[in-house]
């Protein structure tokens, strides 16, 4: 937009040309509001520029702050890619001293020596004398500079999607916003580039991490095994073993119903450790799925008697407390039976723990 011209008035009145007088007063006075209108976009155009030299400072200032960053980053993958550059495969029974850089034969990735060792481990598997510096084997970054033409757009590079840095002129881009990159091998810039821009393209390595648990969800098969561990919120799975002694701050037990199939009902030790059931016809009761010899296993179950006296036919394999099974609840009342077993269920032990409970 140009610049918004002001007309020049017209002669001012004169004292001097009484003749004229009133003719040069009526038009220099007439010319004033347009005057007025002409100053006024004029200063409205400069309070627009003046805004925009405010909004170019601050993109100079970001693109400079943005530049050091970059200039750092840039350094310290140097001072990697050169470290990884000298690694020599790791010999073990070698005596190696602090900063030492070599290169495991398992995984090649680069590692620096963190104490004057003679090392018979595998720096993949020893982070307390390494550190891991590097992905040996490949280089540490993928960097192609380019020089782009009036308005080009696609620049040719290798990188890992999702694994990429794009710079303009020292600038980090921002990811689908001034550029897409998808394919591995092409950038696309969202607007043209100037002729003689330097657009850079650096390609990060990628690595998986193997035996880890993600932050939320995951499954861990196998032993856990350690002196201490702590554990926020729920820990659930099918099954586990823990060696040593387990405190715990409450402990609660699994509570489920079991219910009567034409009579049978069966109690499955690996759905809880409390159980209940209603009682609505003579009963026979099954354990299922005790684990095997050697572990204990015990379990208690609520019997709900009906306005009707049902009978009760418990397993052969349990020996009750003084050698006969106690009697069924009476009608509407609640008895509570204890159970244990350490053989597989080849004999159960059988208690009534409560009778006659409303």
């Amino acid at each position: 937009m140009a610049y918004p011209p002001i007309s020049n008035l017209p002669s001012p009145p004169s004292r001097q040309d009484p003749a004229n007088f009133a003719d040069e007063a009526d038009a220099f006075l007439g010319a004033l509001p347009t005057f007025q209108t002409e100053v006024n976009a004029s200063g409205t155009y400069i309070d627009g520029k003046a805004a925009e030299v405010d909004v170019d400072a601050a993109a100079a200032a970001t693109s400079a702050s943005n530049a050091a960053t970059s200039a750092t980053n840039a350094s310290a993958a140097q001072t990697a890619a050169e470290a990884a550059a000298n690694a020599t495969l790791w010999v073990s029974g070698t005596a190696y001293v602090t900063g030492n850089v070599v290169y495991s034969p398992s995984t090649f990735f680069t590692y620096r020596s963190k104490v004057n060792q003679t090392s018979t481990t595998d720096p993949a598997s020893d982070p307390t004398n390494w550190t891991l510096i590097g992905v040996g084997g490949t280089a540490l970054l993928s960097i192609t500079n380019v020089t782009a033409t009036q308005d080009q757009t696609v620049f040719t590079g290798s990188y890992t999607a999702g694994a990429v840095v794009v710079t303009l002129n020292g600038v980090i881009l921002t990811d689908t916003t001034d550029y897409t990159a998808t394919d591995g091998t092409t950038v696309t810039l969202v607007s043209g580039a100037d002729a003689g821009d330097e657009v850079g393209i650096i390609g990060f390595p990628t690595f998986v991490v193997a035996n880890t648990l993600p932050l939320s969800g995951g499954t861990l098969t196998g032993a856990l095994a350690g002196t201490t561990a702590t554990f926020s919120g729920a820990v659930s799975g099918a099954s586990g073993d823990i060696s040593g002694e387990f405190k715990a701050t409450s402990y609660n037990e699994t509570f489920a119903a079991v219910t009567s199939t034409a009579g049978a009902v069966t109690v499955n030790c690996e759905a809880g450790n409390v159980f209940t059931h209603a009682l609505t016809e003579n009963t026979t009761f099954t354990f299922s799925n005790p684990p095997a010899t050697g572990t204990a296993f015990g379990f208690t179950i609520k019997v709900v008697q009906d306005a009707t006296a049902r009978t009760i036919t418990w397993p052969a394999s349990v020996d009750w407390a003084g050698g006969e099974a106690p009697d069924a609840p009476a009608s509407n009342e609640v008895n509570i039976y204890a159970f244990i077993t350490h053989d597989g269920g080849t004999t159960w032990y059988g208690f009534l723990a409560g009778a006659a409970l409303a």
